[in-house]
């Protein structure tokens, strides 16, 4: 009875490298039982098995071995020795196994191999050492064999494994050596909601208008859409909307497997994909995400509900007007914020009903721009002007092939700068550099694709009919449409909205086709601010 009380008290440590070696649980069981037998044989008692299923032993990013050695460091649990199956199960990497053993010894814990004997002593010492140094070796030459077949693999449009991208699916195309070799192909049901997805970004969808990653996500969980079981949440949704595979390209070797660290684009290797969407819409969605990034545009701006936020100005002072509302809602006006933020000092001041503003505004835009004599000039100025271009096609060509080039260069230069470790890679910033030199890449070579195409374009013929029914449709969606989708067709024709005492005066993005528009008219509908029923029941109007 004695012997029994008086045992040491030892711990066990198993671990497995792949999900594959995990799903297989003989070798976790063959490493207990192994464990269990050497504590047997010497008299210890085995106080609990410590095990990490599927990973990797060149790091300490497992979190039941930091368990482990906590729990073996800790005085109260009165731990002496660490049993594992063999040294590699331990470390493959010869720094953390000195540094981690050294902790242990520090405590009064010894570190011990179930099926490895070594003396104790300096000789032990050097032989352990050596021992865990052939580990490493032989982990990194597995790894790089394991690399350089998937590569391969890679190379010959195979898919290696792991989850496919949403929107497509796996389909098994060939059986080497009883190994079956993979494509991507397109999941119909999948690749359908992507569709969707990148309509409502762009609101191309039932009249909804532009709208927010966060919109989307709500908008598809709303209505029943899930992502493979699971719903939309905003991290999913920017995925696919950045996804290059979306557009038929997809890389393999992009990071590196062990730090997360991007590889030289000189590494990367390109496999062609069924593509979902066109490169047109796929660009246009990347400037759409760009615009509505808060350091682009104000949120207040993107999701607000005034038509005219952001494009509105006083005529007085050229502060921005800002939408105010008086009697519980019942009113909605804009007024200047610089008389609003810093008082009459600044500013008179002025507020105008936003209905009124609204009104006014739309029936400048559709008198001027929409009126089909005017839509007729604007198409012919701009088609004389892609005629006049074709005979400069050849330096346009050579512009945009300079500038992918330098952009491939400067978003090369960044992911050196990563990989030295001069850069962090989760930096947002960073991000967003490289997020935008992609899309200028995008963009370049798109316009190299539409330019060497121009020569064999013909002219569009446009009829009266055709251009009255596109008038008419415009104004329609001008007035009915989701304020997102107003917001973002006016800005297509009005860069500033100017108001003034006694008119509004709009400017268009490109005064040489656009010109300036004046509407001279009072404005009867300006809220009052002296007449004493204003305030009759004495209410807050702010």
């Amino acid at each position: 009875m004695a012997s029994q009380v008086n045992r040491e008290r030892a711990i066990g440590y198993g671990r497995v490298s792949t999900r594959r070696q995990a799903a297989n649980i003989t070798s976790l069981n063959e490493q207990a039982e192994k464990i269990q037998a050497f504590c047997d044989t010497r008299n210890r008692e085995l106080v609990t098995i410590f095990v990490d299923p599927g990973l990797s032993g060149r790091t300490d990013r497992r979190p039941k071995f930091k368990e482990m050695i906590q729990f073996a460091c800790d005085p109260k649990n009165c731990i002496r020795e660490v049993i594992v199956y063999n040294f590699s199960r331990y470390f493959r990497n010869p720094q953390m196994y000195l540094q981690y053993k050294n902790q242990l010894k520090a405590a009064g814990v010894r570190l011990l191999s179930a099926t490895q004997e070594i003396p104790a002593g300096p000789t032990g010492e050097l032989l352990e050492t050596i021992l865990c140094a052939f580990d490493g070796h032989a982990s990194e030459v597995n790894a790089e064999v394991v690399r350089d077949v998937m590569c391969a693999n890679a190379e010959d449009g195979f898919f290696n494994g792991s989850s496919p991208p949403y929107g497509h699916k796996t389909e098994v195309v060939a059986v080497l050596r009883k190994k079956e070799k993979k494509k991507l192909v397109l999941d119909d049901k999948e690749a359908a909601i992507v569709r969707l997805i990148f309509r409502l970004c762009l609101g191309q969808q039932d009249g909804l208008g532009e709208l927010g990653i966060k919109a989307i996500a709500s908008y598809l969980n709303k209505n029943g859409y899930r992502r493979r079981g699971h719903l939309f949440y905003t991290a999913s949704i920017e995925r696919i909307l950045k996804s290059e595979t979306c557009i038929g390209i997809r890389y393999f070797n992009r990071v590196d497997s062990r730090t997360r660290k991007p590889r030289p684009r000189s590494e990367w290797i390109e496999i062609k994909v069924p593509a979902i969407i066109d490169r047109d819409t796929f660009a246009a969605a990347q400037r759409t995400l760009k615009r509505r990034r808060p350091s682009e545009t104000p949120a207040r701006i993107t999701n607000g509900p005034t038509l005219l936020a952001g494009l509105a100005v006083c005529g007085r002072c050229g502060a921005g007007m800002q939408l105010r509302t008086g009697k519980s809602g019942q009113y909605r006006y804009l007024t200047c914020s610089g008389q609003a933020n810093k008082g009459k000092i600044a500013c008179e001041g002025q507020s105008i009903r936003m209905e009124k503003a609204d009104e006014l505004v739309l029936s400048a835009v559709e008198g001027r721009v929409f009126e089909p004599a005017r839509l007729s000039a604007l198409i012919g100025k701009m088609a004389t002007m892609s005629a006049g271009q074709r005979d400069g096609i050849a330096d346009q060509l050579h512009h945009h092939r300079n500038a992918l080039q330098d952009a491939t260069k400067r978003l090369a230069r960044i992911y050196d700068a990563i990989e030295d470790g001069f850069s962090d890679h989760n930096d947002k910033l960073l991000r967003e550099r490289v997020d935008s030199l992609r899309l200028q890449r995008m963009e370049h070579e798109n316009a190299l694709a539409k330019l060497s195409a121009r020569k064999h374009a013909t002219a569009i013929t446009l009829t009266p009919e055709k251009l009255a029914r596109f008038s008419d449709a415009m104004r329609l969606r001008l007035r009915t449409a989701d304020p997102g989708f107003r917001r973002a067709w006016l800005r297509l024709f009005v860069a500033e909205v100017c108001i003034g005492p006694d008119r509004i005066r709009l400017a268009g993005p490109d005064d040489a086709i656009f010109g300036l528009i004046e509407q001279h008219e009072n404005l009867p509908a300006m809220v009052p601010n002296i007449d004493r029923n204003w305030r009759a029941r004495r209410d807050s109007n702010s």
